[in-house]
């Protein structure tokens, strides 16, 4: 009997039916929000100049002064680094370029974010990499949803060129999972889902 397996693939278009923009980059996002807690990834980015693949957590602000976001952003013109950054209020950025020892767009690699309320720490194949115990991270204890996307950003210094002769252009992602956080004196992460997107799940 075979066995299947199956991987969520975003995928960016250019986009020559609606008028609003040119170009469509696929999302994916809870429905639900999270407080704390450890979120982690399976992809493979894109591998183009001009482009962006992430997986991050957001909270859907009503102004600057509510932005709450934890962000990993793999460049496509980039094959040695991967971004770190939360985003704290007013749209203050606390970005860290992780040098990695591979090439981010040719293997499935597994990311990780922890979130407490006193540190924010990022994970590369279960290793600890980076991690933020600023004082700005008090200011992230808004409750976000976990997302992920492929986009071309507007700015050429960050992004480089964008070529759209190249599209379409595509990020995989394998599963994800949420571990929940409990405070204490251990502090501790225990898993409460995962989706192997072998199914559409409408949550």
């Amino acid at each position: 009997m075979k066995k299947y397996t199956f991987t969520l693939l975003i995928v960016l278009l250019s986009n020559t039916f609606i008028s609003a923009k040119t170009y469509k980059g696929a999302e994916l996002r809870t429905n639900s929000t999270f407080k704390y807690g450890r979120f982690e990834v399976r992809m493979k980015s894109v591998e183009m100049s001009g482009m962006l693949s992430s997986f991050f957590t957001y909270h859907e602000i009503s102004s600057l002064a509510d932005w709450n976001e934890i962000d990993i952003e793999i460049m496509g013109r980039y094959n040695d680094e991967v971004q770190f950054n939360t985003i704290t209020p007013n749209q203050t950025n606390h970005v860290y370029e992780y040098a990695s020892e591979f090439n981010p767009h040719n293997d499935f690699h597994v990311y990780a974010i922890e979130w407490t309320p006193h540190y924010v720490a990022w994970f590369v194949d279960s290793v600890e990499v980076y991690r933020q115990t600023e004082e700005h991270i008090s200011t992230l204890y808004r409750a976000q949803k976990l997302m992920m996307n492929i986009w071309p950003p507007n700015s050429v210094d960050w992004a480089g060129n964008f070529d759209a002769s190249e599209l379409p252009a595509y990020a995989f992602y394998d599963w994800v999972q949420y571990y929940a956080y409990t405070p204490g004196e251990a502090e501790t992460f225990t898993l409460q889902w995962r989706d192997d997107f072998n199914s559409y799940n409408p949550g």
